[in-house]
């Protein structure tokens, strides 16, 4: 009988590990997929999950920007922004690129010197980034840090993998929910937005939108930030309030 050797070594996860992952998954999604809530607890579980690491942080695709979200401490936030400024890093490449990128020693590793140097500077000896995905998506990666080198062993980062799938789930779940919920938000600023026009200018449902949206065009800014602005004012931006038009002596209704 041949034996079946599985290519992410899940069988030298111990029987604890899989206990610590199980609660795990409940865990995040206890969150009720409050994203940030969910970014929190990503990093926060990472640490206590993965022994060897002593820091935490998160960085996501964002309208297709790598954007550092949450971090468990000073280091991963420095780190993250440096990377940030200079459009590289292994946090960033490991987003990037869907690859495990492991530093045993940040002064030996000559791969981002600036993050080395950087990383030393901070107490930082060793990394283990891994990408977080779904279905294909890329949404970020994950980071480890410790301030012991080769912290990081082969069998931390099998259980860093399966970690991150975790985390992935929660996150992808925590975003569209997210959205849902911005939606809902621009739906409803939309539909007061367009109801004070009407009132106003005694538009039709179709104008009032029209209207809004010649706006939008006009500002170079989103609907629902237009309409958000008419709620809050009683005007729509880019268009003079009653009292510019008063002074000019242009005191007629809405063109």
């Amino acid at each position: 009988m041949v034996a079946t050797h599985h290519p992410l070594g899940l069988e030298e996860i111990s029987a604890e590990s899989w206990s610590v992952l199980e609660r795990l998954g409940r865990a995040l999604h206890l969150k009720n997929a409050e994203l940030q809530p969910t970014l929190d607890a990503i990093v926060a579980l990472a640490v206590q999950t993965i022994s060897s690491a002593q820091y935490a942080g998160l960085i996501l695709v964002e309208r297709g920007q790598l954007q550092p979200q949450s971090t468990t401490g000073a280091p991963p936030h420095a780190l993250d922004m440096l990377q940030q400024a200079i459009g590289t890093g292994p946090c960033i490449d490991a987003a990037r690129e869907q690859a495990v990128i492991r530093i045993r020693d940040t002064s030996s590793d000559q791969r981002w010197p600036a993050i080395a140097e950087q990383a030393a500077s901070l107490g930082v000896a060793s990394m283990l980034c891994v990408p977080l995905w779904v279905d294909e998506s890329r949404l970020g990666s994950l980071s480890l840090y410790s301030s012991r080198s080769s912290a990081f062993s082969d069998h931390d980062l099998q259980l860093t993998r399966l970690y991150a799938t975790h985390a992935a789930l929660a996150l992808s779940d925590a975003q569209r929910v997210a959205k849902l919920q911005t939606a809902l938000r621009n739906r409803d600023v939309i539909g007061q937005a367009k109801g004070i026009l009407m009132e106003r200018s005694r538009l039709t449902p179709e104008g009032a939108f029209e209207r809004l949206s010649l706006a939008s065009q006009t500002t170079n800014l989103k609907l629902a930030t237009v309409a958000q602005h008419l709620v809050d004012t009683g005007e729509l931006p880019g268009v003079p309030s009653l009292a510019e038009q008063a002074s000019s002596g242009k005191t007629g209704g809405d063109r």
